[in-house]
């Protein structure tokens, strides 16, 4: 279902998460600190693990890592509330 591979993202466009450790986030907190979160967009399903910190802008980043969470950066999210005030949207 999931496909972590760097080069399959599309830059600047928003995923919907889908589940943020196993559930449906009620919360931007839920996305701070070691965290794996599914998210969907034009290019599949995607599982992204790493770290994320509050921005204090109604945001959080999330410094995905290769090695399911640990390693080199592979790339960074900025999870926010979905434009539609429903969930969360990831962008890259």
């Amino acid at each position: 279902m999931t496909d972590s591979t760097p080069s399959m993202i599309a830059s600047g466009v928003p995923y919907e998460v889908t589940d943020v450790e196993g559930h449906t986030p009620a919360s931007l907190d839920e996305f701070t600190g070691q965290v794996t979160m599914h998210a969907h967009g034009p290019t599949g399903d995607h599982e992204v693990a790493g770290s994320g910190q509050d921005e204090h802008d109604g945001t959080v980043r999330v410094h995905e890592k290769d090695h399911h969470g640990t390693g080199k950066d592979v790339r960074v999210w900025t999870v926010s509330p979905a434009a539609d005030g429903e969930g969360f949207d990831a962008e890259s």
